[in-house]
């Protein structure tokens, strides 16, 4: 069963869960501890792009998969 997030409630969460299932599908070589880390990590990510105004999911996916290629420190 995957893990779920404390999205927030509201007509984008469907979109928000797409978008963090795209990132790890795209990662799909991840071990379980990997794949544990990488969806956190994604997901506040996809949070950080939301509350940013960004509601398309493949705009979401994309950004954090951007950003963790990137190698963003602190994550």
């Amino acid at each position: 069963m995957a893990q779920s997030f404390p999205w927030p409630v509201t007509d984008d969460e469907l979109v928000l869960s797409n978008a963090l299932d795209d990132v790890v599908a795209a990662h799909s070589e991840a071990g379980p501890l990997e794949e544990a880390w990488l969806r956190e990590a994604a997901a506040n990510l996809i949070l950080e792009a939301y509350h940013q105004g960004v509601r398309d999911q493949g705009v979401l996916a994309h950004y954090a998969l951007k950003t963790l290629k990137r190698g963003r420190p602190g994550l």
